[in-house]
């Protein structure tokens, strides 16, 4: 899978980021919840992360101009 960063955010907590895969999928990276709530309702495979709000709003807007 080949990765384009549409934005990334990298502070002392880490680089929280989203991508656009070379499928056309988005893939978001960010900090894991460790104990998800039941309503998140994930299948084997899935995880829960966490990202600024402000940060996916970036992405959009970068989705957009493509």
């Amino acid at each position: 899978m080949r990765l384009t960063p549409l934005t990334v955010s990298c502070n002392t907590n880490g680089c929280p980021a989203v991508f656009l895969s070379d499928s056309g999928s988005i893939v978001v990276q960010g900090d894991h919840v460790d104990r998800p709530p039941a309503a998140a309702r994930l299948s084997p495979g899935e995880a829960l992360v966490v990202i600024p709000r402000e940060l996916l709003l970036e992405a959009v807007r970068h989705l957009d101009a493509l």
